[in-house]
């Protein structure tokens, strides 16, 4: 009877090692994780500053020839940009917890730029856009996308 304690005592301390080895593992998986995180995230705002200068461009196209046509590619472009500017933020506060200027900010954002493009709209649709006036809108919209992902 003394064997069969002996084995069930082997058996338990090779049970309780394992615990530890599943530690290691999830190590490794944070850390990959976490790299994995930082290239996205790094690719993310490449993507950003990318749509940003193609923003800007877009602008000055606009500001030159104020058409609807102009300013249908420049919203385009603004909406992509504040999808994934606010995706990228969403991905960030459920990895990070709450951001410090918290999700109202966000949100108070974008309706702000929306208005933004709203009027610049209404510009062009009463003839009434000046150049300075787009280019002055242009770049408040410009800080409010700023504002989103730094």
């Amino acid at each position: 009877m003394a064997m069969k304690v002996g084995s069930f005592s082997n058996q338990t301390s090779s049970v309780m090692r394992m615990p530890e080895h599943n530690t290691a593992v999830k190590g490794a998986e944070s850390e990959f994780s976490m790299e994995l995180y930082d290239e996205q995230k790094s690719s993310s705002i490449e993507d950003l500053e990318k749509l940003m200068k193609k923003i800007d461009e877009q602008g000055e196209r606009l500001s030159q020839t104020p058409t609807y046509d102009e300013l249908k590619e420049y919203r385009t472009l603004i909406k992509n940009f504040v999808g994934e500017a606010v995706s990228r933020m969403y991905d960030m506060n459920t990895e990070a917890g709450w951001d410090r200027m918290g999700r109202q900010k966000v949100y108070t954002t974008v309706r702000k730029i929306d208005r933004k493009l709203e009027d610049m709209a209404e510009q062009i649709r009463l003839g009434q856009a000046d150049k300075l006036d787009i280019l002055a809108s242009h770049d408040a919209i410009r800080g409010m996308l700023l504002d989103l992902y730094l």
